[in-house]
């Protein structure tokens, strides 16, 4: 199974209609085997044990669960709307495709159903005394199921679409990512020299976000052409026509070009699977926005200084267990195992794009809130403490643009000392 696939189906694997169709599918297999499996218990112990309760249970059942799905459904969208107005439209992709949330309203949507199809074959005669017996059995399982989702699902409701939540997934996410990127710094090619680029170019077929790149496939079409193919763009990059995607020395027909292009799934927006730096882009747009003249709350764009202290500290830390590489990237296997994708070459991450991403938005929009300044030095000042050269020199011009921003907004010749002596680290920690 090709890399692309395997994308396109964890893609798929997360929309909310495959989990409802799957647990609707679970719940139309039980009422299906209550009729097959009845004939085979005595009408003895079917009468004995007695299930006469059997359609009232699942009158209660049908009318509940109805009523809870629509409930929680409301409940997802308005979440989906508390995130987008609070953090940032970029966030919610996370909300949408949070497996509790799927789960929850798939089993209610499946308990729906299948008191409504054990229902029909109830007044349809399909079932024998056995048959009903199982048929109950099945009923006060799910009862039992149900109890338990919902319960589940209102500790949840508690921190579903609250921004600290919110900013915790965005971290995790980003984790994530770097995990994965880390672990294969150039993608599982080879490390791609500085100017490479072949005579003949492949340009992006469409306009959008790379969301994922299929090495194998490249590796696959660099083989049967016998040369090496220079991919030129990473997971997050935008793209349109004029943009080069990749190239090589050897001649390409439309083939040729269309297999390289179709290596790469090319969408209308950024995904936080394969690109570490759309998970901090989304940290500094939660912090601008919590520093804009509407909502004025300093306190959300401190709690995103310190989660993105702690992410860019966990890249930092993961790459230095991890091994060597180039660019400060790598991993232990890829230098003593060689590249798994050799005719493949690509380009390493710009490490100074991730500072400047969350960063540079607090710089830019926290100039007048001196609080948020001292902060924003003494962030910068811990990460350059950790003494990573690919972030250094960024972390140096942020502070220094942080500082003329301030100046430059009318802040006080006290309060641009202040950020003066946070940038040194001359003023105590609070």
């Amino acid at each position: 199974m090709s890399e692309k696939l395997r994308f396109l189906l964890s893609r798929l694997f997360r929309k909310t209609w495959w989990r409802c169709a799957l647990f609707s599918l679970f719940a139309f297999l039980a009422v299906a085997l209550s009729a097959v499996i009845g004939p085979s218990i005595p009408q003895s112990v079917a009468m004995q044990l007695g299930s006469e309760s059997i359609d009232s249970l699942l009158g209660i059942l049908a009318s509940s669960m109805l009523t809870v799905a629509i409930f929680s459904a409301t409940t997802m969208v308005a979440s989906f709307s508390a995130v987008s107005n609070s953090a940032t439209p970029r966030a919610s992709q996370l909300l949408i495709e949070d497996s509790t949330v799927q789960n929850t309203l798939a089993a209610f949507i499946g308990a729906f159903l299948y008191s409504v199809i054990a229902l029909v074959g109830l007044h349809a005669h399909v079932y024998g005394e056995g048959g009903r017996l199982v048929l109950f059995g099945f009923t006060l399982a799910m009862l039992v199921f149900v109890v338990v989702v919902l319960l589940r699902w209102i500790d949840y409701l508690s921190v579903l679409g609250r921004l600290g939540e919110t900013i915790r997934r965005v971290e995790l996410a980003t984790q994530r990512a770097m995990v994965q990127r880390l672990a294969k710094p150039w993608l599982g090619g080879r490390p791609q020299p500085d100017g490479a680029r072949g005579r003949h170019a492949v340009q992006a077929p469409t306009t959008g976000f790379v969301q994922h790149v299929s090495m194998d496939l490249l590796q696959r079409r660099a083989e049967a052409l016998g040369t090496t193919l220079h991919l030129h763009v990473l997971p997050g990059a935008f793209v349109e026509p004029s943009v080069v995607l990749a190239s090589c020395d050897t001649p390409l027909d439309e083939d040729d070009r269309k297999a390289i292009a179709d290596a790469l799934v090319i969408g209308t927006g950024r995904s936080f699977d394969h690109d570490p730096r759309f998970g901090l882009v989304v940290m500094g747009e939660i912090a601008a926005r919590a520093m804009s003249a509407s909502v004025n709350d300093p306190g959300t764009a401190l709690d995103v200084m310190a989660t993105a202290v702690k992410t860019l500290v966990y890249w930092i830390e993961t790459q230095r267990t991890g091994g060597e590489g180039a660019a400060g990237t790598g991993s232990a296997e890829d230098a003593t195992a060689g590249p798994e994708f050799d005719r493949v070459s690509a380009p390493a991450l710009r490490e100074a794009g991730m500072v400047e991403d969350v960063f540079a938005p607090l710089a830019r929009y926290g100039a007048e809130a001196v609080e948020v300044g001292v902060v924003l030095q003494r962030a910068l000042a811990s990460l350059r403490r950790m003494d990573h050269p690919p972030f250094n020199g960024p972390l140096e011009d942020l502070s220094r643009y942080a500082i003329a921003r301030a100046e430059h907004a009318g802040a006080m010749p006290y309060d641009v000392q202040l950020l003066r002596d946070a940038a040194a680290g001359r003023t105590p920690a609070r």
